[in-house]
């Protein structure tokens, strides 16, 4: 019976442990977006406007960009990672730094957006998710299924947590599940956004915003209902919004 209790013992020490070792860490993904699957689901856009694009951007491959997250029990923080390809010429990445206070349940972003550059302060709040029941391995971890909406973008989002990994967070501002998020899909594989590599322990470089942030102040509130109106002007244009926001 002592021996018994033992190995239960010395299980449930090797599980916690395994737990704080990876409460800190790095994840870099592959944020991929397919253009032609977006264009095609969006009706209202003109069928000259839509031959336009799709000859422009019809890749079956979709387009890739890595991103990079940096996590620690108390926050995280995200934006672009190295490029896939080495180019002979310059290629300009929009604003984007994402800070997620797990703590102090507060957003700090850094977007460029809508033509302009926005930094948003509110406070963090999670998406309504349905966890499912129904696993997958994302870079071997065992990452269970949630789903959440995103109405403000007509977007069904089906996201992958891994819950040996126990801080609360993901890619972009997705966060509040009970474990990290490895990876999402979002309508069905308009984009798809997956871990490529995990690093644990402290990054060798934390992620560091601007020491001046410029851009226009805006809360969450009011950023969604710029989004809101572009969108409404767009759609009423036979014009896609994708271009100036971020999918």
């Amino acid at each position: 019976m002592k021996k018994v209790s033992l190995v239960i013992l010395v299980s449930i020490f090797s599980v916690f442990r395994g737990f704080t070792q990876n409460l800190v860490g790095e994840v870099e993904y592959r944020y991929k977006i397919f253009y032609d699957k977006i264009y095609a689901s969006q009706s209202f856009i003109s069928e000259q406007e839509k031959d336009r694009i799709m000859l422009s951007w019809n890749n079956k491959d979709g387009y890739s960009t890595r991103m990079k997250l940096q996590f620690w029990p108390e926050k995280s923080l995200y934006t672009y990672g190295e490029d896939y390809e080495v180019r002979s010429y310059s290629w300009r990445k929009d604003d984007m730094i994402i800070s997620n206070n797990l703590k102090e349940r507060s957003l700090l972003k850094l977007v460029e957006s809508l033509g302009k550059t926005y930094v948003i302060q509110d406070v963090l709040t999670p998406p309504k998710w349905k966890v499912m029941n129904e696993l997958r391995e994302i870079q071997g971890h065992m990452c269970m299924k949630a789903i959440t909406e995103d109405t403000l973008k007509d977007q069904k989002i089906v996201a992958w947590f891994a819950a040996d990994i126990p801080v609360p967070t993901g890619p972009e501002e997705l966060h509040g599940l009970p474990g990290l998020i490895l990876g999402y899909d979002v309508n069905d594989g308009m984009l798809i956004v997956e871990a490529e590599k995990i690093t644990f322990g402290e990054p060798a470089e934390e992620i560091k915003f601007p020491k001046k942030l410029k851009g226009k102040e805006v809360n969450q509130a009011e950023y969604d209902a710029l989004v809101a109106e572009f969108k409404k002007t767009a759609v009423k244009a036979e014009r896609s919004w994708v271009w100036e926001i971020r999918y």
